[in-house]
Order: structure tokens, then sequence, then C-alpha cells
């Protein structure tokens, strides 16, 4: 009978669950129980079975085809897994790094169904896009959560009920997008030191940077309390720490370089981009933000902006509360503690020179700062630094005592915190002026300072009893309020004879930071602005004086000339163009009484205040009326800010 036919259509294929068939059967017995052809008691895990033990026989089974090709299956499977768990984790990496993900023709040639894990991570990648003027890819916001908890990056105080709101979102989210990177400090990315910085990219010469390092380090270094802004004895320790605080140290640097500006024009636009990045980074060290710190001290255009900068990154890392753990016997968090008070006075340097409120405000720290100095380890530098602590806690006390408003009038009874605070800045003068030591590289200026900010502070404190009053109603200076008023004008020369007449402030006026030099210029202005605005209010006070110390000031400016992206060339400047219409004006006047005329007194838009500005800055609709050059109106502008904040 022949057999059925079946019509192929009708058999269904095989199921993949469908026995396979077995290249060969599995081996059981050993190898002896296999010659003898006798059963094998040899059971899963046993090393020998019964007769081989007995016998003192060697007992071996040996594999299979099939055992040996399930062994090598489990292996492979064991090796794809893995794979695809690296593969995960690096494409985790990279996108937390914004490192550009590598072509296809850069992976192995692997079936892309080997790693769906990896296939699946890939997709969720969005694509970065690329700024036409940059290389570094702009990715889009990541909503990803944090892979673990680092194991040293909770206090123990750090988990009780008085975290920050913003902490409690991020224990609750796990989002690493809402918080900052607290340890970065500890654990930089190796991505930022494996990068090339700018001057192995070819775009500054190395010999060049060397010089200028070498330079700051030695002079510059040491106006900045010496030790505090930089920690690097070489420049390639600078270049591994921190790009941002080498680009910073060379522009600073080449600022004060006479080479008609070409350092500079290649180093500034270099901070300038580096900043730029810095402002949305999610990583940063100390060394960036001392790097920041140097250039708020010293580049005018930037100082606020980069003030504010340097101490938000700062507060993101966590330096304010280090700074209080050292102050509670942690030593090991000194060098957190000593970044944070030179913060400090970063923010109060412009501070007080904008008139603005400043970022960082007092607390237990600042207020009981001098707790820091009994800590081990500490040096001259940080003596040198907490005197400007002092000074600064005075100073911001006062702006937060008065206030703001220039134009509210300072009533009598108010007389008496004018002179506590006299007192205080008296004792601070005296506290701290015997216990600054001569420097190697500045000779006296750090006990010298002292008595310049005594100075300059004494200006800013009695300048105040001249807000709310009009030169027209001298008449409501009271005897009282004329003392003060001739305080602040005895302060403001004794400032500017100490720069003129000393030698250690006079080499000190190319070093020293912007801060300094704003108190030269607003002495400058104080004493030309209550010489004509208050001549008629009896004030201690001559023409003669005042021209012969502006001249000399405006002298010894120029000699900073060669430097000619410094400001304080452009100070010179524009001081000479003030002390010109200082001069006309009082010549008009001289003459006009002279001929027995009354000396007529200038308002602007038919106001009662006499407009000061209308005729030493050319705001009255004549720009430019003395016909000044460029640098001179520039000097103008930057003197023409400092008046904005004087009263009177």
């Amino acid at each position: 009978m022949k057999r059925a036919r079946f019509d192929s259509s009708q058999v269904s294929p095989p199921s993949e669950t469908e026995h396979q068939p077995k290249v060969s059967r599995k081996i059981r017995a050993c190898q002896a129980c296999q010659n003898r052809k006798i059963k094998c008691d040899l059971e899963h895990g046993q090393e020998q079975c019964a007769r081989c033990a007995r016998l003192g026989l060697k007992c071996v089974v040996n594999k299979s085809l099939q055992t040996l090709l399930d062994g090598e299956n489990e292996w492979k499977k064991n090796i794809e897994a893995q794979m695809q768990s690296l593969q995960a984790a690096l494409s985790e990496v990279q996108r937390a790094l914004n490192m550009p993900r590598p072509m296809p023709t850069q992976l192995p040639n692997v079936q892309q169904n080997d790693f769906p894990s990896g296939s699946q991570v890939s997709a969720m990648q969005p694509v970065p896009q690329t700024h036409p003027d940059s290389s570094v890819p702009i990715r889009p916001t990541g909503m990803t959560r944090e892979n673990s908890v680092e194991a040293e990056a909770q206090e123990a105080d750090d988990q009780a009920m008085v975290n920050a709101p913003m902490a409690s979102l991020f224990e609750v989210t796990k989002l690493r997008n809402v918080r900052s990177e607290p340890w970065a400090r500890i654990h930089r990315p190796s991505s930022r030191t494996q990068k090339p910085d700018f001057i192995s990219q070819g775009k500054f010469d190395l010999q060049e940077a060397e010089r200028l390092f070498a330079r700051f380090r030695e002079t510059l270094n040491a106006y900045l309390w010496g030790g505090i802004a930089l920690l690097h004895d070489s420049l390639e320790g600078a270049r591994a720490s921190s790009s941002l605080l080498t680009a910073a140290i060379l522009a600073v640097t080449s600022l004060h370089a006479q080479d008609d500006g070409r350092a500079f024009d290649i180093c500034y636009p270099i901070f300038l981009e580096l900043v730029s990045q810095a402002m949305f980074d999610r990583y940063h060290t100390l060394d960036d933000v001392r790097g920041l710190c140097i250039g708020a001290f010293y580049l005018s255009d930037l100082s606020w902006k980069l003030s504010g900068l340097a101490v938000r990154i700062a507060t993101e890392l966590n330096v304010h509360q280090f700074c209080a753990m050292a102050l509670r016997d942690r030593p090991e968090y000194v060098e957190e503690a000593r970044l944070w008070y030179f913060l400090y006075v970063c923010d109060h340097h412009f501070s007080i020179a904008y008139g603005r409120p400043p970022v960082i405000s007092e607390n237990s720290t600042l207020s009981c700062h001098e707790d820091f100095l009994r800590l081990p380890g500490i040096t001259m530098s940080d003596h040198r630094l907490h005197s400007q602590v002092g000074v600064f806690i005075i100073l911001s006390r006062i702006y937060h005592v008065f206030g703001p408003d220039r134009s509210r009038m300072i009533a009598n009874d108010e007389f008496e915190i004018l002179r506590r605070f006299d007192i205080d800045l008296a004792r601070w003068r005296d506290q701290w002026k015997p216990r600054l030591a001569p420097n190697p590289h500045i000779a006296d200026y750090p006990a010298k300072g002292v008595i310049l900010h005594y100075h300059f502070a004494r200006v800013q404190l009695f300048a105040i009893c001249l807000r709310g009053l009009r030169p027209s109603e001298q008449f409501r200076m009271s005897n009282e309020r004329r003392e003060f008023v001739n305080l602040a004008i005895g302060s403001a020369f004794g400032a500017l004879e100490l720069i003129l007449n000393d030698p250690d402030m006079r080499r000190a006026v190319m070093g020293v930071p912007l801060y300094l030099l704003t108190t030269i210029a607003y002495a400058c202005l104080f004493l030309m602005k209550a010489q004509t605005q208050w001549r008629s209010a009896n004030l201690n006070i001559r023409y003669e004086n005042v021209l012969s110390v502006i001249e000399g000031v405006v002298v010894l400016l120029e000699e900073t000339s060669p430097c000619v992206r410094h400001v304080a060339h452009y100070l010179g400047r524009g001081l000479n163009g003030m002390l010109q219409k200082f001069k006309d004006h009082n010549a008009v006047d001289k003459q006009q009484i002279l001929n027995g005329q009354p000396v007529p007194v200038a308002y602007a838009d038919g106001g009662v205040w006499p407009d000061w500005n209308s005729w030493m800055f050319g705001t009255a609709n004549v720009p430019n009326q003395f016909g000044l050059d460029q640098e001179q109106q520039y000097g103008l502008s930057f003197l023409d800010a400092l008046s904005s904040q004087m009263p009177g």
C-alpha cells in the first residue's frame, strides 16, 4: 500500500518550542566504568564514583559535544548580558558629561539585535545640537535620575529636618538636574582633565604663559594677600586644575604688561569664553572660583558680574557650610573656609564701590571670623585677609544702617551712630596695623594699606552727612554736621597724600586690586565736588590744596601709560580732563568775583539742585564740550559712575 501523500501546505511549520535534536547524548559514566561496561554511580557534583574511589583510580568523565556546546552557549549569554549593561552605563556617562556619542562606524561590528538594552538607551538619547560658533555640543535638559548617592556625601547634620526645600525635591525625585554637583570638587570629571586647554590648542604661547604666570605669582598674588588666590607653584599645576584659573591669571597679568596690549587682547577673549561656559557648567572646582575672583579684582568691566558668579558657584559647592565646619574644629575644611572669606572680601569690594547690596550677608562665621586665626596652619596671608574682612564688616553695617537712599538727610539724632562707627574704625586700625608684617615682594604695603582703608572708610562714613542737602541750603548745616564733613575732607586728603608720598604705596598703584583705585578716584571727586559746590558752607577746604593734590595724582597715574589696557591709565586720562574743567570753572568764578558780579549757580531742567554733572561730565546736552579724546571719555565714564554714588 502506498503511503498517503500530504499536501505541504497542510503541514504547519515547527514551532520554536519544539524539541530540537541533540548532537549526542550526555555522558554520565566515567571512562573507567565505560571501559568495563559496568554501571557508574557518579552523581552530579561528585569528584569520583564509588568504584574509582575504592580502587584508587582516576575518575574522568569525557565531555560530549553537546556538553561543550551547552557550556559555550551559557558563557556567551553571560558575556552578552555584561556587554549590554556596559553599553547602557557608557551611554549614561556620555549623556551626563555632555560627550558626543561615537559614530556607528566606531562601534564593534555587532548585530543590532545582539544588544537590545544598548539600542534602547541610544534611542532615548536626543541628538546633540551644536552651536555654529562652538565645538561644544548643546544638549537639552534631561530629566534623568541619580545613579547612586556618594557614600561620603552625607554629613550627620545633612539628614536633619532643616534641609533646604530643594533637597527634599531631590530626595523624592532623584532627578540629577534639580541640584548641583556638590562633590565635583572631590571627584572631577575625567573629561575635563583629559581635554586639551587653550595653551595646548595653540591659542596662547607656552613660553609667554610661563613668563606671565611667574610675574603673577611673585607680585600680583602678593597684593591679593599672598597664597589665598593661587595655591599652585607652577603653570602646569594651574593648567591641570582649572583652565578658568589659568586664563584669569594670564589675562590679569597681561593687563599690567607694557606690550601695547597684545597679550591682553589674546587672553581676554579666551577668559570670557571660559566664563561663559562656566555659567552653565554643572561641574566646578575651587580653583574655578578662585579664577573668577582674580578676574573680578582687576577687570573693571566684569568685576560685579564675576564676583556674583563666584559666590553662587561657591555656594553650590557648599563652601559656606564647610567654613562653618572648619570653625567647629574640622581642620580638613580650612582651605574651603579660607576661600569663603576671600569671597566675602571680593563681594564687598564691589558692593561698597558700586553702592549696591552685597551678596554675602553677615552671619556667625563672619562676625566670629577671628576664630579662624586660631586654627592650625594659619599664615600671615590669613591675617592680611581677615583685616579686610574686619573693615568690610564695619562698612557693610554702615550701609545697612543708613540705607542706599542718598536723598534722605541724616538727622541730628543719628550723629551718635556716626561717632560709634568712627570708634569702630579706629579700633580696627589700631588692632590690625601692628599685626601685619612686611612682605618680601611688596615691602610694608600690608600695614600701610590698613591706613589707606581707614582713611577711605572715614570718607564714606562722614560723607553721609551731605545726603539730602543742597548747596543752596548750607544754612541748614549745623556746626556738628560741618565738623563731620570736615573729617571726611581730611580723610580724603590723608588717603591721597599717603599714596603720593610713600614709595611703597606709589609702586602699589600698578598692582593693587581695582577697589583701591576707586578709593583714589572717589577721594579726588569728593574734594573737587566739596570745593566747588560747598565752598560757601565754610568748610575746611581750599582750591589750591585740592588742585595740588589732584595734579600729583594725575602725574602718578600717567606713569602707568605704558600699560595701555590698565584702568589706571584710563583713570589718569579721565582725572586730567576733569582737572582741566575744574580749573576752567574756578577761573570763570574768580573773574566774575573780581568784576563784582554774583557767581551764577547752574541749574538743570529748571530744578533747584546745582547740576554738577552738567559741566563736569558734559551731561547737559553738550557732550565732549572740552574736546576730550576717547581715552579721556572712557575715564570720565568710570568717574561718572563713582560720582553717582556720592552724596551732596
